[in-house]
Parts: C-alpha cells; sequence; structure tokens
C-alpha cells in the first residue's frame, strides 16, 4: 500500500506542474466568473441556470483534465522510459496500474474542489444580488450530491483511461477509444429508450436487440451520473440510488482496473 501510496504522489506532482493543467483551469475559472453575467439573462430561470452553469463547468474542466493531461500522463512514462526506472524499484506491475490510478484520481478531485469552492462562492454571491425568489428551487444538498456524482463518474471514467493506456503505446489510440467509450455510456440510455419507443407495435430485429444489449452491459451508463437539471430543480436523489450508484461505480471500477492489471502484467514494454 506504501508503494501505490507514493507512486500516487508522485504522479499527483507530475501532474500539477503540467502547462496544460494551468490552463484548463483558467478557462474553468473564466466560465464560472461567465456566469454572473449569463444567468442574469434568464428572469425567473435564474437560479436554475446558475445551477446548471456552474456544475457544467465543473464537469467540463474534469473532462479536459482526463483527456489531456491524465491520458498524456500515462502514455509519457512509456515515451521518456521513465516507467524502467520505477518497475526496476520492488514495484509490481499491478501496483504501479494502481499507483497511477490513484495518482489521476487524486489531481481530478484536487481540481474539481477547488472549482467547487470557487463556484460555492459565485452561487453565494450572485444569492445576494437577487430576491430569494428566484432560488426557491434552490437546494445545497442538491447541488452539492450532483458534484459527488460527478466524482464518481470521473472515477470510472479515469480507470476507463487507466485500461486502454494497458492495450495501447500510443496517447492518441487511448484518447480515441476512452472518448468513444465516454460518448457511447452517455448516449447508450437514450438509445435504449428511443429502440423501446420505435418497439411499440412492431417487432425489433433480434441482430439490433442482440447489439444493444451487449453494448448496455459493456459500456458504464454515464448518463447515470449526470443530474445537474435534478439538482437545478431542488431534486435530492434518494439514499438507496446514491448507494446503488456507489456499488456501480466501485464495481465496474474495480473490473476495469483488474482488467488493466492482467493485461499489463502480460504486455511487453520495448
Amino acid at each position: 500500500m506504501s508503494k501505490i501510496i507514493a507512486l500516487a504522489i508522485l504522479t499527483f506532482k507530475e501532474g500539477i506542474r503540467d502547462r496544460a493543467l494551468m490552463g484548463i483551469f483558467i478557462i474553468a475559472l473564466s466560465m464560472l466568473l461567465a456566469t454572473i453575467l449569463f444567468t442574469g439573462l434568464f428572469g425567473h430561470e435564474l437560479g436554475k441556470v446558475l445551477v446548471d452553469l456552474n456544475l457544467s463547468t465543473i464537469a467540463f474542466a474534469g473532462l479536459l483534465l482526463t483527456f489531456f493531461v491524465n491520458i498524456n500522463l500515462m502514455a509519457k512514462d512509456i515515451d521518456k522510459r521513465t516507467i524502467y526506472c520505477v518497475l526496476s524499484k520492488p514495484i509490481s506491475r499491478t501496483e504501479y496500474m494502481l499507483g497511477k490510478y490513484a495518482g489521476l484520481m487524486l489531481i481530478v478531485f484536487t481540481a474539481l474542489f477547488f472549482l467547487l469552492v470557487f463556484s460555492t462562492g459565485i452561487m453565494c454571491f450572485v444569492k445576494s444580488f437577487y430576491s430569494k425568489i428566484y432560488f426557491k428551487d434552490f437546494s445545497w444538498f442538491c447541488y452539492f450530491q450532483a458534484y459527488l456524482y460527478e466524482i464518481l463518474m470521473f472515477a470510472v471514467l479515469n480507470s476507463v483511461v487507466i485500461f486502454f493506456s494497458s492495450i495501447s503505446t500510443s496517447s492518441f489510440l487511448t484518447l480515441l477509444f476512452s472518448l468513444a467509450t465516454y460518448i457511447a455510456g452517455q448516449t447508450i440510455e437514450e438509445v435504449m429508450e428511443f429502440l423501446k419507443k420505435e418497439a411499440l407495435g412492431q417487432q425489433i430485429s433480434e441482430i439490433n436487440q442482440w447489439i444493444v444489449d451487449i453494448a448496455q452491459y459493456i459500456f458504464p451508463n454515464f448518463s447515470a451520473f449526470d443530474i445537474k437539471i435534478l439538482a437545478s430543480h431542488g431534486k435530492l436523489m434518494t439514499l438507496s440510488h446514491t448507494t446503488a450508484l456507489l456499488t456501480y461505480s466501485i464495481v465496474y471500477t474495480t473490473l476495469l482496473l483488474f482488467l488493466a492489471s492482467l493485461i499489463f502484467n502480460k504486455r511487453e514494454i520495448n
């Protein structure tokens, strides 16, 4: 465990020195500040729009971090041959993968936590300028719950990055596969709903049903973690739903990290 923690801290220190991280952080802060101007244009929907824009900005920053910082951190070890120095130490490849994953998640959590604090300040600032009637549906519990759901989503997404990094030596292919998985995970639920509507009154082909059923179990359901609209309307998810989603996130992440470890242990590093 100490080796995993040490590698996670090393990955975190390497990540915060990345110039791209600072650029993403500045973009996210600028977008959060811009919400002060934009929300005033939406009248009675001001409170709902403010919540949605702030949560969307935090999620967007997390995606940029995952796809343009974390993926490069995984590929950099092989490109610069630093992985040989790490694996020459008394550390297994499984510990290496777990340490890198913990480091990537530490980067995402730290960055998004600072953005959450900043967005909370913006929320308080905007609320002080407008009547409470604009925020009648607002709830801090819902807001922070939506943030927690986003963290769970990034826990799964970064395990996807680790999985594809264990297969490919190219950061571009890892980015391509991870992005495709994210898009599929965001749309799989909508595809299922569409097919159900299309199937009313007519027979859906077995091949299409078979493909969608397999895709539903293979791709993570990222849309289940998106509760920004519910949070903007002050609707709190039940404890049972949160527990179920937490369990889903843990199981899916554990499975992907296990498969990544198996693949990486058998892989020849050139």
